[in-house]
């Protein structure tokens, strides 16, 4: 029912005009014309202001009222009744008739309006010959109105109502765009958010997590170098401090603009340098580097990519591969540059399924156009390889 959603917003005040200037001056006709046709005045004139009275107070809620409301028919046909009891008071009052048209075809459907207007036409011929006869000489005037409201009302009243209908259609529809919008722009909203926390979650986990996760491993290996070797204790516990004020650091940045503290001031080459000192002072495998030297310059997008991807790689290598060795290349090729980590572990297992981290890298690489593989290291291991277009 979306027209009947809708109807009534075409009674604009206009109409409340339209029908009150008519009924009035209907009324002030029927006055200045009682000497010449003579009849009931008080009657017609309570029966017209009756009509005014009821569109008032009833018209454009009447209007709103889906198509076959029995609430609409009483409308109808209390406003012609009163119509008709003022035309045969007067019959002057016949000057009113234009004022019920739009009452009809605004409350009911076109097929009822048609047959209801023909009837409404055919009342003032009907009454001058029940109450003058065939011979009045109004006879011929009121044929002449009837044959006019016969022939102009329903074309005027279907142009009316199709309009009216069409405007109903286009409301609706525009409704309809505008509900479509707001959930596009909710859903947008959502999938940013979602996006957005996705992306705190690769951040944490390639930052926060891995510093806790290297104090957590520091602070295991200082508890038994208390007693057995001081200079060993006191530096992992230098490390403890500078991987927790590293970590604070980064926690900041995170919170201010989400780029990595490693790359501020320094390069690429730098912070994978550094991660790969640190990565042989926490767990003491032997991490080595090589870089081109032609490396060309990436920018942040590709830079943070590929310092995410070291970290996670590094990560890795402490948690699962029993490693003793971890060689970092940097290397360009045509219109990319490709980063390798490889490590002498174990290597990866049959049943191995990517987790969260690795998930997370991939996903990080294919927002840069980037491609990232992980494959069995020759003689034994696990090889990284990463390319971000350059």
């Amino acid at each position: 029912m979306r027209g009947d959603a809708s109807r009534g917003a075409e009674w604009h005040w206009l109409w409340n005009a339209y029908v009150v200037g008519l009924c009035l001056t209907a009324m002030i006709a029927v006055f200045l014309l009682d000497h010449r046709v003579p009849g009931d005045l008080p009657l017609a004139i309570a029966a017209l202001a009756g009509i005014v009275v009821c569109v008032l107070a009833l018209g454009r809620r009447v209007a709103r009222l889906p198509e076959g409301d029995w609430r609409t028919f009483v409308f109808v046909g209390v406003v012609v009744a009163l119509w008709t009891l003022a035309l045969w008071a007067s019959p002057v009052s016949v000057a009113a008739v234009p004022a019920i048209y739009p009452l009809v075809f605004s409350t009911l459907s076109l097929g009822t309006a048609l047959v209801v207007t023909t009837a409404i036409n055919l009342i003032p011929l009907t009454l001058v010959l029940l109450t003058q006869g065939i011979r009045s000489p109004n006879v011929s005037m009121a044929i002449a109105f009837t044959l006019i409201g016969l022939v102009a009302t329903p074309i005027i009243g279907t142009v009316i109502m199709t309009s009216m209908k069409q405007r109903r259609e286009l409301a609706a529809v525009i409704a309809e765009l505008a509900a479509t919008r707001a959930e596009s722009a909710r859903l947008s909203r959502e999938a940013g958010a979602a996006a957005e926390r996705e992306r705190l979650a690769r951040e944490i986990h390639d930052t926060l997590a891995q510093g806790f996760t290297s104090i957590v491993a520091l602070a295991q290996a200082v508890e038994p170098e208390l007693d057995t070797d001081t200079a060993a204790a006191k530096q992992h516990v230098e490390l403890i401090r500078t991987t927790a004020r590293e970590n604070l650091a980064e926690a900041r940045v995170m919170v201010a603009e989400l780029t990595p503290t490693a790359l501020h001031g320094g390069s690429l080459r730098s912070a994978i340098q550094r991660q790969c000192d640190r990565l042989s002072d926490e767990s003491g495998i032997a991490a080595t580097m090589r870089v081109d030297g032609d490396l060309p310059a990436l920018g942040m997008a590709p830079d943070v990519v590929l310092l995410r991807a070291t970290q996670e790689a590094f990560a890795n290598v402490r948690k699962h591969s029993q490693a003793t060795t971890v060689a970092v290349e940097l290397s360009a090729a045509d219109h990319f540059v490709r980063l390798t980590v490889a490590d002498n572990g174990i290597g990866l297992s049959e049943s191995h399924c990517d987790g969260f981290g690795l998930r997370g890298m991939r996903a990080r690489v294919a927002q840069v156009g980037g491609t990232m593989a992980v494959s069995p290291t020759v003689g034994g291991g696990t090889t990284v390889t990463v390319e971000v277009p350059a």
